[in-house]
């Protein structure tokens, strides 16, 4: 159903970035979402997965889903839409006339990248006094080569990992890419050493279930391992914060 349109919408290349997006959204706004307006997202989460971020259901379907009454389905949909959270499409039927399934839409959390670019252009608007003396060419190297390191450290925490379980160079990669795909929207939100411990830890609990459980798809397996730890990461948080 509006397939097309649907993939004009998405904001995520997978579910493991929707269920990162979604972690990132209840924990920047854990003080202004209600627990209704939790529950609503998690529901439109849940039926977003066939177009990564794209849901089509009616008012009361989240109501009867959720168990609340449509009143309070529309205003945690309003409270979602106002902080940016989703945007809704209304849609009406075609031939019978009428409101159809709406489509609501799961944005993308705002990256903390573009904060600082933000403050980088208002930096390099300020007169400075010696600003061709600077080593531009050196220090961005140093940059350059500092983030390089970092992300070859962590593949390389990865590989180890993986390599005291079994030797598999593309197993590896498909591995890490679930991480990354889980850690995009929330590396502004965490410290990168706890998102990594986190990686590795599931990774670790992954391998050791498969050779109990003779699990077939260890890569399905861990990301619902990733998944799982991330969800008790930001509902410890919530607690905190209550």
């Amino acid at each position: 159903m509006y397939t097309k349109e649907s993939a004009k919408m998405a904001q995520f290349r997978s579910i493991d970035e929707l269920n990162g997006a979604i972690r990132t959204h209840i924990y920047r706004n854990k003080s202004s979402l209600s627990p209704s307006a939790i529950d609503v997202l998690k529901v439109l989460s849940r039926h977003a997965v066939k177009t990564p971020g794209v849901a089509w259901l009616k008012i009361d379907s989240i109501a009867s889903l959720i168990g609340k009454h449509r009143t309070t389905i529309i205003r945690a949909i309003k409270r979602l839409e106002t902080l940016g959270i989703i945007r809704k499409e209304i849609k009406y039927r075609p031939v019978s006339g009428g409101n159809g399934a709406n489509m609501y839409v799961i944005l993308a959390p705002a990256s903390s990248s573009a904060t600082a670019q933000m403050q980088l252009r208002q930096d390099a608007a300020k007169p400075t006094e010696s600003k061709a003396d600077r080593p531009k060419s050196e220090d961005e190297a140093v940059i350059l080569k500092s983030k390089n390191n970092l992300l070859r450290n962590t593949y390389a925490a990865f590989k180890n990992v993986i390599d005291c379980f079994v030797s598999d160079r593309r197993l590896t990669s498909r591995l890490y890419g679930v991480y990354l795909a889980q850690t995009s929207a929330l590396k502004s939100v965490y410290d990168k050493s706890l998102l990594d411990e986190i990686g590795l830890n599931a990774l670790r609990t992954a391998f050791i279930g498969v050779k109990r459980k003779h699990i077939r798809n260890i890569v399905g397996y861990y990301s619902g391992i990733l998944m799982n730890l991330f969800d008790n990461l930001y509902r410890m948080e919530i607690e905190r914060g209550a």
